[in-house]
């Protein structure tokens, strides 16, 4: 695993934890290593994140006393009732009610949900008769007269044996203690008293082994310290149940008095003589600059102002917002095109497209094991997979990314250096949200530490928003249930202006989850939620983040829920934001019986089904969701063969037709979200769209009138993306300041526009097609629609 930005790694580095997570994370979201190894830690109830030396830091602390509540049926992998001690065993298995270690990897147990945790006695943090070097900042507390455990590596199972490998601050803070079990020893280290008292500060501790030497040596703040007696290390033998512990011993015993920061393990000496303390290894990276857009006109964060400042900015007509008044017109979505059958099986996951800079498309989707994998097309309908000249993975050779990923978002970054244009957000399973980057988008590199320290539910959403300055992720939420309890989901907004830091977030109290009960139903969920996925795995976002796109019990049946929201800017106009929130309606346990019925497993079709629909917004945080017309409904042919639909994230512009491209399932009812049969195609189909052309101001087939707020435009000439069919026509007139038209500018004067254009000039009788003269000056434009769809207007120069 490649690891993104300025990190100061020696080759030798094994592990590094900055510990720069969330002051207030909750328990079990995982603690970043920023090497190349990935080696996460799991933080427990024993420890807390504290101010460090640089950033953050890690600290043991008294575990608060927890309130477990009633276990369900998978409450032991969850971690909510004791499990029993094994036979032949004497410590408990891990659950919530024990878990008070600090931090923690662990190979062992396997009862619980738990991310891809090393095997501590297989990497070289299985210190032993080869050279390394172990250094850290520590911030010595109170003098408990105990021991306290620096960390422990353990070949388990835990507790069970001294098969240990230990750094451990002695009772009177004279030095420490290295026990190492394999090789028989234990060392005792003399350092600096003054350096390990409480209240001396943050202190830089290095300890260097050479094994030809069989020498130890320790440095205090970069100061040789009185070397120890020789000794002979070796490493631990190899356990299955191997665990590594920090600040706390393998019974969650011994807690270390004070703060660590940055410690790091490396498979060479590094300190020879006495040095200079080092810096931060993971410096702070300042925000890119941002490439700013125009100033929004429209929603609640646009300047209030009469008139519009139009200039010649495109509108597109998404939605009332320039409008004044209408009658008899609608605002309509309008579905796109089915173009193709594009790729006919294999296209799996939540699914990016992304156009590169010399025009290819390029689709992510779901590879072996949940990779990342790629494949190519010019046209959207011939695809290729690459050969990235990375190796084979699982019988691919097309995979950018190994971890286990699939949930996210690849999108250009226009604010980013070169070397990391190419972004991509994605949860890795069972570990947290993270940012990766690429100059190329043909690999990618994770950053040292989580976006959120979340587990992510589905694909989350994500864009630069250059009107506001700020990066918009929609993340899935879990938390709220539906009337017959299934999951209800919806989505959660980020904004954030710092893409490689940790991104805001704000836990959630015993008194914030009382409140959100008065607005969501959470009958039955968990509180603390933390506890959801077990004291090793973190738990999925809850009410950390406002929300920004849900269903509505006002609108929408009982027992549906938006299951991905593919939100996006739309590059081609300012002040516009689309998404394509697939919408999902449960089968099971919500509605009557006669709805139920149909999730029954002799039916073939599944928990229920999920189909397109269209939202749009003027600022990104306010949506007005279109469900019908569905933006792509299920079947569509009568033969009720397409049940489960999602939008790829992604639109590609070719000429005046924006590509889309949607995934689904069809036939032998895998079609349906959780079906019970899961053989068949997996599609993906080529959709059309017109430019710009999501929405229409429709007006009826006997006439209808749209008047525009009072706006300021620059250019000579206004044009339409409109249809009017055969029979329908469009005619604009302009009013000034005072409401009445201005002379021969009138609708009557207005030539007929009457046909299928994307950009079609307006002409008036007398007057042209030239608006030199009332550029800059207050008008309202009074459209007569009759059976015509508007899709956008632009008043342009000349």
């Amino acid at each position: 695993m490649l690891l993104a930005g300025a990190i100061r790694l020696h080759a030798a580095t094994v592990a590094l934890w900055p510990f720069d997570e969330h002051p207030r994370l909750y328990p079990s979201c995982p603690l970043a290593d920023a090497s190349p190894n990935g080696y996460i830690l799991a933080l427990g109830r024993g420890g807390c994140i504290v101010s460090g030396k640089y950033g953050r830091a890690l600290a043991a602390c008294e575990p608060a006393p927890l309130q477990i509540p009633a276990a369900g049926e998978q409450a032991l992998l969850f971690g909510l009732i004791p499990p029993a001690t094994p036979p032949g065993r004497k410590i408990q298995p891990l659950w919530w009610g024990n878990a008070r270690f600090a931090a923690l990897a662990t190979a062992g147990e396997n009862h619980l949900r738990k991310p891809a945790f090393c095997n501590p006695t297989q990497t070289p943090l299985n210190l032993g008769a080869f050279d390394w070097t172990v250094e850290f900042w520590l911030q010595p507390a109170n003098d408990t007269g105990a021991e306290g455990v620096v960390f422990e590596l353990g070949r388990g199972p835990r507790g069970e044996n001294h098969g240990v490998t230990a750094l451990v601050l002695n009772r009177n803070r004279s030095g420490f203690i290295l026990r190492n079990a394999a090789g028989g020893v234990e060392l005792t280290i003399p350092s600096d008293p003054s350096a390990l008292a409480a209240g001396s500060g943050w202190h830089h501790m290095a300890f260097t082994y050479s094994a030809s030497e069989q020498q130890l040596r320790h440095y205090v703040d970069g100061k040789l310290q009185p070397p120890p007696r020789q000794v002979r290390l070796a490493s631990l033998r190899f356990g299955e149940e191997a665990y590594f512990s920090v600040a706390r011993d393998g019974l969650w015993e011994r807690p270390l008095p004070g703060a660590i920061d940055e410690l790091r393990f490396s498979d060479e000496v590094i300190y020879r003589g006495d040095f200079a303390p080092p810096g931060s290894f993971v410096p702070q990276r300042a925000a890119a600059a941002r490439k700013p857009g125009p100033p929004l006109l429209f929603g609640p964060d646009a300047a209030v102002a009469a008139p519009v400042a139009l200039g010649t900015r495109k509108h597109v007509f998404l939605d009332d917002a320039l409008v004044a008044y209408s009658q008899g017109v609608r605002f309509v979505p309008n579905p796109p095109r089915w173009d193709a059958l594009a790729v006919p099986d294999g296209v799996r996951g939540h699914l990016s497209v992304v156009e590169d800079e010399q025009g290819l498309i390029r689709l992510y989707y779901q590879g072996p094991e949940n990779s990342l994998a790629v494949m190519v097309s010019k046209d959207g309908l011939r695809w290729e997979k690459p050969d990235l000249g990375q190796g084979d993975y699982r019988g691919a050779r097309n995979i950018v990314l190994r971890d286990r990923v699939g949930l996210g978002v690849v999108f250009l970054d226009p604010n980013a250096p070169p070397e990391e244009r190419w972004k991509y957000f994605s949860g890795i399973r069972r570990q947290s949200m993270y940012v990766f980057s690429s100059p190329h988008g043909w690999s990618f590199r994770r950053n040292y530490t989580a976006a959120l320290p979340f587990a992510a539910g589905s694909q989350s959403a994500i864009y630069y928003d250059d009107q506001r300055g700020v990066y918009v992720a929609h993340h899935r939420s879990d938390y709220a249930m539906t009337p017959g309890g299934e999951t209800q989901r919806r989505f959660l907004l980020s904004e954030v202006e710092n893409l490689m830091q940790p991104w805001p977030f704000e836990p959630v109290t015993p008194e914030g989850f009382r409140e959100a009960a008065k607005r969501w139903r959470i009958a039955g969920r968990l509180s603390p939620w933390f506890l959801d996925n077990g004291p090793l795995a973190p738990p999925g976002l809850s009410l950390e983040l406002p929300t920004v796109l849900s269903t509505d019990e006002r609108l929408d049946p009982v027992g549906t829920d938006v299951y991905v929201t593919k939100a996006l800017k739309y590059p081609w106009a300012p002040d516009a934001y689309v998404a394509f929130p697939s919408i999902y309606f449960h089968y099971w346990d919500d509605g009557p019986p006669a709805r139920r019925v149909l999730g029954q497993k002799e039916r073939g079709r599944g928990s229920g089904v999920v189909e397109v629909q269209l939202a749009v917004s003027r600022d990104g945080r306010q949506w007005k969701r279109y469900a019908r017309p569905a933006y792509a409904p299920i079947g569509g042919d009568g033969s009720n063969r397409i049940h489960m639909l999602f939008m790829a994230h992604g639109l590609v512009r070719r000429g005046n037709e924006i590509w889309q491209f949607l995934g689904g399932h069809g036939g032998n009812g895998i079609g349906y979200h959780s079906a019970w049969t899961r053989k068949g195609p997996w599609p993906l189909w080529k959709m059309v769209q017109r430019l710009d052309g999501f929405v229409a101001a429709e007006g009826d087939y006997t006439g209808g009138t749209l008047l525009t707020r009072p706006l300021v435009f620059r250019g000579s000439r206004l044009v339409l993306n409109v249809d009017t069919g055969a029979t329908g026509y469009v005619q604009v007139g302009i009013l000034a300041s005072t409401g009445v038209p201005v002379p021969g500018y009138s609708a009557d004067d207005c030539v007929y526009i009457n046909g299928d254009f994307l950009e079609a000039e307006v002409e008036w009788l007398g007057r042209g097609t030239d608006l030199s003269q009332l550029a800059g000056k207050p008008v309202q434009l009074l459209f007569r629609l009759r059976g015509a769809r508007l899709y956008a207007m632009q008043f342009l120069e000349r």
